[in-house]
């Protein structure tokens, strides 16, 4: 093994097909989709939709192992390495929308240093259409062959990096850590955060997050849709049909009295949310993956944030105004780091706060899911710190007005 390279930390499933085939996330633009090369075998990430759910069942698939570790440059050897005018592979550990856009906005960077750099990623999964932003990359959103991958000169593995396997738990700033682990200055940014709205112009609001401890409070939803719209903008309300209490949420919502206000479902795939996100001259958002895609456009608005901490979450990006709830309780107060909900040793669901109980005594993420008390927290019954925001409703309404200039 050559100096500085190891194995992966993530293992790869080897396999090989006696048939042409070809895949592609049903979430991903198709133009994205992926076909055989013809090649004796091919790679994906074990963990992978593919693997788990499509090469097991499929007849003319051998699966030669589930233990590979390709060789991977060593982190000790980022900053110190010239990738100018190399082939370089980045092996992508998750799909999350925000760690994503973090990794996207370092491969700028990265880009910008090594003008001659061919870059690739290899597993960005449903997140591929947020990599397919960045010109001239090479994106293998489930596979790749033996062929190509023999043709990179470095493979890096983002897994590697530090407090990456916690960031259920305490988020990091994807952009912020990578940048400083290859010694790549940030891409430059504007440097004033100026909203500039008039009449019928496009407002966005998404408040939806994979968590209850992160979507918005139905009432607050309700009030500033209504408040956008009597304003005189293209108010679009957009929630997650791909989440289970999406249907809950939108009924307690309820409906509007404003006649321009459109209420979307949900996207088809992440690229409808990217375009959409770019189209929109303002957002409200939750602390979510598309707080984070607007880091791409510098889409101006005002993010909400509950469990987590908007100072850690938006890093260097201030085209966001932090609203961070105000809570503090005797277990805890926000942001207290939490992105999921925990469980007890007996099973019971929550966070601190709601189950009154110090972070000690949560030490587990739930495994199993508990669709009906997920709807009643983010409808009937939320966790403190989200209750907060409904508090702090009217104040957080006057700032929203005065924003935006009306």
């Amino acid at each position: 093994m050559p100096a500085h390279h190891h194995p992966a930390r993530k293992k790869f499933t080897r396999f090989a097909s006696k048939q042409p085939f070809q895949f592609g996330l049903p979430n991903v633009s198709p133009d994205l989709m992926q076909a055989s090369d013809n090649s004796p075998a091919y790679l994906t990430r074990t963990s992978s939709l593919l693997r788990q759910q499509i090469l097991a069942n499929a007849p003319s698939v051998k699966i030669i192992s589930d233990s590979v570790q390709p060789d991977v440059l060593a982190r000790d050897a980022w900053a110190d390495t010239d990738f100018d005018r190399k082939r370089v592979l980045f092996l992508i550990p998750d799909d999350a929308i925000g760690d994503c856009v973090g990794m996207v906005l370092f491969l700028r960077a990265f880009a910008t240093k090594y003008p001659g750099a061919k870059i690739a990623v290899l597993n960005s999964g449903t997140a591929s259409d947020i990599f397919a932003t960045i010109p001239d990359i090479t994106i293998f959103q489930l596979f790749i062959s033996a062929k190509r991958l023999k043709t990179f000169d470095y493979l890096i593995d983002f897994s590697e990096m530090e407090g990456w396997k916690d960031i259920a738990t305490m988020p990091v700033n994807p952009e912020e850590a990578l940048c400083e682990a290859f010694g790549v200055p940030p891409i430059p940014l504007a440097s004033e955060r100026a909203p500039k709205l008039a009449s019928g112009m496009k407002i966005g609001i998404l408040p939806m997050a994979s968590s209850p401890l992160r979507t918005l409070p139905p009432e607050l939803v309700h009030e500033t849709t209504e408040l956008l719209a009597q304003a005189g903008f293209e108010t679009t309300l957009i929630l997650n049909a791909y989440q289970g209490v999406m249907k809950k949420y939108k009924d307690t919502i309820g409906s509007f009295n404003t006649p321009n206000i459109r209420v979307v479902d949900g996207f088809k795939t992440i690229g409808n949310l990217v375009s959409f996100i770019r189209e929109q001259n303002y957002v409200v958002l939750a602390d979510s993956g598309p707080a984070h895609i607007t880091k791409l456009f510098q889409t101006p608005g005002i993010g909400i944030y509950s469990s987590a901490s908007a100072t850690v979450l938006q890093g260097r990006h201030h085209n966001l105004y932090p609203w961070q709830s105000s809570y503090k309780g005797e277990f805890c107060e926000a942001p207290c780091g939490l992105a999921k909900l925990r469980a007890t040793t007996s099973g019971e669901i929550g966070c601190m706060g709601s189950l009154r109980l110090p972070m000690s005594e949560l030490g587990n993420l739930p495994v199993n899911s508990d669709r009906a008390l997920a709807e009643r927290l983010v409808t009937e019954n939320p966790v403190p710190c989200v209750a907060d925001l409904v508090a702090q409703k009217d104040r957080f309404l006057a700032f929203l007005r005065q924003d935006i200039g009306i």
